[in-house]
């Protein structure tokens, strides 16, 4: 009944936004609200490869799927490619995890350590703004650099807008296009396993 009151919610926005004037309603809300994953990929300075930004919408709302992405222990049941996630306190009240990723070749097997910070902040008008930041622990494992992080906003009632970015430097003689590549391909499935991820039911509200 849950999936069944979600997807009528779902579609109740997607017919909203075709009845709309189409000069009301801008084409990446149309796009977000499909269920579409926006891709960007930038130039970062140093040159090497470039950070990927993923943009869509996850039918739950914002303390809920932060609760999901908090639980670090837990990344390998949504993250593609990823096999292990651990937990074990860091410094600065930070938290770090052991991540191993099994990934196709040329890039092989990969072993390293992140720190995670989190926060809730009240952003412009009073929206609620809810921050996961990652990054690798110099020295840790197999590759030259790793960070990210989730951006996540209210998208209407019991909906959330996550924004999810991504550096990896993966060393070891990969081409920097074909990081570039896996980024285009990987966001849109990261996506997917989280939406699927949030429905569990360790995250409901206390």
């Amino acid at each position: 009944m849950l999936f069944v009151r979600r997807a009528s919610r779902f579609f109740t926005i997607l017919l909203l936004l075709t009845v709309l004037p189409a000069s009301s309603v801008p084409e990446e809300t149309r796009r977000l609200a499909s269920g579409e994953v926006l891709v960007s990929l930038a130039s970062v300075a140093g040159g090497g490869p470039q950070e990927a930004t993923g943009r869509g919408v996850i039918e739950a709302p914002p303390e809920r799927v932060f609760r999901a992405l908090a639980d670090y222990a837990h990344w390998q049941e949504f993250m593609p490619f990823l096999e292990k996630s651990d937990l074990r306190p860091g410094k600065d009240r930070a938290v770090e995890s052991l991540h191993v990723m099994k990934l196709p070749a040329p890039f092989g097997e990969r072993r390293y350590r992140v720190r995670f910070t989190q926060r809730v902040e009240t952003g412009p008008g009073g929206t609620m703004i809810w921050h996961i930041d990652w990054r690798y622990v110099p020295g840790s494992g197999n590759l030259t650099s790793h960070r990210g992080s989730w951006t996540l906003t209210a998208f209407g009632p019991g909906w959330t807008l996550a924004v999810c970015r991504l550096f990896t430097d993966p060393g070891g003689g990969v081409p920097h296009w074909m990081m570039d590549q896996a980024n285009r391909k990987n966001l849109p499935w990261i996506f997917d396993g989280l939406r699927q991820h949030v429905r569990r039911s360790r995250y409901d509200g206390q």
